[in-house]
């Protein structure tokens, strides 16, 4: 079987960590290629033996990446495209057309979708969550071609790292967050409950990790507000999470919300807000304490709580380290992965 993946992103977010993953392990039989874009995260990151492929992927107008594509189709004999990100998508659609190959696409969000041309050109579709399947079935995809694989948490970057606490003693109560600085991760919301949290829970710190569009944006809201770090992109965030006392997020719109599944493997408790895949991923009040998404005041109140309370901490902590060991599961994901592409490639 010889299989493409496909992604247009250039970044590494957690769709990205999650082709790495895919690309760390050999599947016996099957023959891999990675199309992405040059000078990308992926085509810096991905293992030297993988076999890479310098395309754009910028949806169906993309004329150039379109061709390379399709003269890889035939002369490599693909068998399965694997679109990893909305714009592959559509560019897999058109560099296909005509052709026998079958299209997966993993769509990791949670948001509305309308279908239409492209989405009927999917064979199948991989979800996150449960909220990610019924965003799909609302847009008119059939249930037997929607399947749900959580994603997985890289056990051995999460094992080799070293706690870091960015220089703060253990009298600090480090509030980690890690997310991109996009309208749908909410930190606003989040500034405005830290407006708040920071004068009940005076040993408190709160640690923001990313980049975005709406950072100079959040750096702006927050100034004057103490003892809080912006740190900007970090590639270094298991040794965060590890050094986090709480890890939090404030979405709106979350397909599952791949921090947390880290962090909780981890043995780090949560506070976050009940946003789509959210609520899959974290067990409200077992491991974890999850708000009404927008709601500042609520987000406050558990953010307070779980800083002033190292017992539930410690008993939240443990009992996520137990849920994400079966939930989040990198033996799990790639078995689900691989029957996957066997079943659509008759093998």
């Amino acid at each position: 079987m010889n299989l493409l993946h496909l992604s247009s992103e250039k970044g590494l977010r957690g769709g990205e960590r999650q082709l790495l993953l895919l690309a760390a392990q050999t599947r016996p039989g099957i023959a891999e290629w990675y199309g992405v874009p040059p000078a990308s995260g992926l085509f810096k990151t991905l293992p030297a033996e993988a076999r890479k492929l310098p395309v754009k992927c910028r949806g169906m107008f993309d004329l150039t990446s379109i061709m390379r594509i399709r003269s890889l189709l035939g002369t490599k004999n693909i068998d399965l495209v694997h679109a990893h990100s909305n714009r592959a998508h559509k560019t897999a659609v058109a560099a296909k057309l005509g052709g026998r190959q079958r299209l997966i696409f993993s769509r990791r969000n949670a948001f509305e979708c309308r279908g239409g041309l492209a989405y009927r050109a999917v064979d199948q579709f991989i979800t996150i969550s449960r909220a990610g399947y019924r965003a799909l079935r609302d847009g008119g995809v059939a249930g037997d071609r929607i399947e749900i694989i959580h994603d997985a948490v890289d056990e051995a970057a999460m094992s080799a790292a070293l706690p870091d606490r960015l220089g703060f003693g253990d009298d600090t109560t480090l509030i980690l967050c890690i997310a991109a600085f996009t309208a749908e991760k909410d930190h606003a919301t989040l500034l405005k409950a830290w407006e708040q949290v920071h004068k009940a829970a005076a040993s408190a710190h709160l640690v923001l990790a990313g980049d975005g569009p709406g950072l100079a944006a959040m750096r702006r809201q927050a100034a004057g507000l103490p003892r809080m770090t912006f740190l900007g992109w970090r590639d270094d965030v298991a040794a965060l999470i590890k050094g986090a006392d709480i890890v939090t997020l404030a979405s709106r719109e979350e397909g599952l919300g791949s921090s947390l599944c880290a962090a909780q493997w981890a043995g780090k408790p949560v506070v976050a807000t009940a946003a789509g895949g959210i609520v899959e991923a974290v067990a409200d009040k077992m491991t974890g304490l999850l708000s009404p998404p927008g709601d500042a005041e609520a987000l406050a109140r558990n953010l307070i709580t779980l800083s002033g309370d190292t017992a539930m901490r410690r008993d939240l902590g443990e009992a996520a380290a137990r849920r994400a060991r079966g939930l989040f599961s990198l033996e799990t994901f790639h078995a689900r992965h691989l029957e996957l592409y066997n079943r659509l490639a008759g093998a």
